[in-house]
């Protein structure tokens, strides 16, 4: 067993512990089962062909950028990450998609996108994707291979965004495999009463205090900030 306090390494190399114990596959994140299981399927029945187009939503510190670099993983791709706040470094991008969509065959290798903040798309870089999306179905309705899969992450709700985001949103969403990630105070609790051996119970609780979302990013920066003992 190794024993971890405060952001230190036992032994003095400084760390983050949140990193220390990063997952490193999806079967090692706390809670989201359901979205998770579908995720898995979703890959395990793609077989390397592509196609796949997800949207992970829910409150930030939850995982949703680990999650999409855990599946770029298990796809084993050429990853590519627009700034979804730079317009025109995104419409490149899109264009690029639409070129793998049509250009790659049989035994290349796959493209993954993953774009971190989907809500801060332009609104018409939004309605590109929509149609990007729609030649990755055409692809897969004829049971060709498409090579290309593209992954949304969001923490922002529809009613969050604008009016002009607004008029193509849900048509994007429909288009995606939608999980939502989170962990439930239960979840939360029992992680941390077992990894730091009964001394915090009540996780959820102390977070209520301080913090306005209950995730695993601020879990983690409370038992940093407590100097409380980690084992794994």
């Amino acid at each position: 067993m190794r024993y971890f306090t405060g952001g230190a390494q036992y032994g003095g190399h400084k760390m983050r512990l949140i990193d220390t114990f990063k997952p490193n596959r999806l079967s090692q994140i706390v809670g989201n089962r359901a979205a998770i299981d579908r995720i898995e399927r979703a890959v395990d029945q793609n077989d390397g062909f592509g196609g796949l187009v997800i949207m992970l939503t829910g409150k930030t510190g939850n995982g949703k950028t680990l999650i999409a670099d855990l599946i770029a993983d298990m796809i084993d791709g050429e990853l590519y990450r627009p700034d979804c706040t730079k317009d025109a470094e995104t419409a490149v991008f899109i264009d690029q998609m639409k070129q793998d969509i049509s250009t790659r065959f049989m035994f290349s290798a796959q493209s993954v996108y993953i774009l971190d903040e989907a809500d801060k798309l332009s609104p018409d870089n939004i309605a590109k994707l929509k149609t990007t999306i729609d030649a990755i179905d055409r692809k897969r309705q004829q049971n060709l291979p498409c090579h290309v899969t593209v992954i949304f992450t969001s923490a922002k709700k529809k009613e969050q965004l604008s009016d002009a985001q607004k008029k193509h949103w849900d048509e994007l969403t429909t288009r995606c495999i939608r999980c939502e990630v989170g962990v439930t105070s239960d979840e939360l609790n029992a992680y941390f009463a077992k990894m730091t051996r009964g001394k915090v119970k009540d996780m959820s609780r102390r977070l209520s205090a301080r913090y306005t979302v209950l995730s695993m990013r601020a879990a983690w920066d409370y038992i940093d900030e407590h100097d409380i003992g980690i084992t794994g």
